[in-house]
């Protein structure tokens, strides 16, 4: 079987993301997960909190909890985590995190979803701002700095993929969206999921985007499926 690793900021399995993935992948196709958080406890994770002026990026631990990390302290754990699984013969590697990272060392194709999200973007005409959902309100600033940066008129507004359970929550969400005239909307986290994808474009009116299964088709694509 075609092996295909999908490396996570947090701690592995991520059962949330990876079933709607494996289901594009195809049934012939062997996902190995790794987290750049795999074998750490709590105390151990602490460490990697975000400081200063490091991009905030948040992300599930195996116990499903969630938990915020600084992205330059978790870089060279990625890196091995892209390393280890080439180590075992997978034919590709997906991040699973949507944040902006500097080139990562890897000797076989490595599937970024930012730069998927932004080369999509940069290839379409729509109506209206561009829509981004966000995971918390901490991560509003910074993510507005980066797709403005990026040259989009982003609103930006927040919702956790880990409180996507609560219709009210999507609710104001979408309201926010919709407050903001938002003509396309970008999931901007990886923790998103198709169903939650489904709810905000029936309350905003507009196409929506959740990276991990554009990654994925991504993925599919280089794989022959």
């Amino acid at each position: 079987m075609t092996k295909v690793g999908l490396i996570t900021v947090g701690q592995s399995p991520r059962s949330d993301v990876v079933p709607d993935m494996a289901a594009i992948l195809g049934g012939d196709v062997e996902i190995v997960e790794a987290g750049a958080l795999d074998g750490l406890s709590r105390e151990q994770i602490a460490p990697l909190a975000p400081e200063g002026d490091d991009e905030i990026l948040v992300t599930r631990l195996a116990d499903g909890s969630s938990v915020f990390v600084g992205k330059t302290k978790v870089i060279p754990r990625i890196e091995a985590r892209i390393a280890a699984l080439e180590d075992r013969g997978v034919a590709l590697n997906v991040l699973l995190c949507t944040g902006e990272f500097p080139k990562l060392a890897a000797r076989r194709p490595f599937l970024e979803p930012q730069q998927l999200l932004l080369g999509l973007l940069r290839a379409m005409t729509f109506p209206g701002r561009l829509g981004v959902l966000t995971p918390s309100e901490r991560h509003v600033p910074q993510t507005a700095a980066r797709w403005r940066a990026c040259g989009f008129d982003a609103h930006v507004a927040p919702l956790s993929p880990y409180e996507e359970h609560d219709p009210a929550a999507v609710r104001r969400a979408a309201d926010a969206l919709r407050a903001g005239r938002a003509g396309l909307v970008v999931m901007d986290c990886i923790g998103f999921r198709r169903k939650t994808r489904d709810e905000i474009a029936h309350l905003t009116g507009a196409p929506t985007l959740v990276a991990n299964l554009l990654v994925a088709r991504v993925a599919a694509e280089l794989l022959g499926r």
